[in-house]
């Protein structure tokens, strides 16, 4: 597959002729949402519960088997068949990382992707890998696996530090793969602000959005300068 960057303000392939990335968002895999999946709440309650229900063992195998059967190869065939030339795959940080043990990575987590990637790059298929639920919670929403409706990562250290690492993780790991189109840092960031007026009711912080957006390019451009990146906006 050929490398794809961005230039002057397009994306375009090894040649320089643009390039469009048309295709899909597999929803539901890597972070389950309520709406897609079939079920009230957030993942990671669902998860919890199971796992009080079924036993820690039980519950791990029905999710497993969950992820298994939700993308196959033969879903990455059907979607280039179709015409895609790009998936864009959104991920929740739990699948990597622990909250009892940070910046410590789930090779599971890498592995189903890494399989999910290498059946794109058998089926000439670009990816966006997408990180949807960040640690403490980018957006007051259930699809960012958020059970409290507070944005914590806005204003917790940690969590930001946390998030970058993860993304080096990410660039480490995929830098040089030309399979991997880019990386959407976020989904839907949503500072929270409890008063004004923005679209949902917030007021946009945009000081703090900027700065988040700035330490992680700039993380992820010292290991990996050239996969393209996606920044959302509020």
């Amino acid at each position: 597959m050929e490398r794809l960057q961005v230039k002057d303000g397009n994306i375009v392939n090894n040649g320089g002729k643009p390039f469009w990335l048309r295709g899909t968002c597999v929803g539901g895999w890597m972070n389950m949402e309520n709406f897609i999946n079939g079920y009230p709440g957030d993942e990671s309650g669902t998860r919890w519960t199971m796992a009080q229900t079924l036993g820690p063992a039980k519950a791990e195998f029905f999710f497993d088997r969950l992820l298994d059967y939700f993308l196959a190869e033969e879903d990455i065939r059907f979607i280039k068949e179709c015409g895609a030339t790009v998936v864009r795959l959104p991920v929740n940080y739990r699948h990597f990382e622990h909250d009892a043990a940070p910046f410590e990575y789930i090779e599971k987590g890498f592995t189903r992707l890494d399989r999910v990637i290498q059946w794109c790059t058998k089926h000439d298929l670009y990816v966006i890998i997408d990180l949807h639920a960040v640690q403490g919670w980018q957006n007051p929403d259930w699809h960012c696996d958020n059970p409290s409706r507070q944005t914590l990562f806005w204003t917790q250290k940690q969590f930001q530090d946390r998030f970058v690492a993860l993304w080096e993780e990410f660039a480490h790991r995929y830098a040089g793969n030309p399979t991997v189109a880019g990386y959407n840092v976020m989904n839907e960031p949503v500072t929270n602000t409890p008063f004004g007026r923005f679209s949902n009711g917030y007021t946009p912080n945009w000081d703090i959005i900027n700065q988040v957006y700035r330490r992680v390019v700039t993380a992820i451009r010292a290991i990996d300068p050239t996969t393209i990146i996606f920044l959302e906006g509020y």
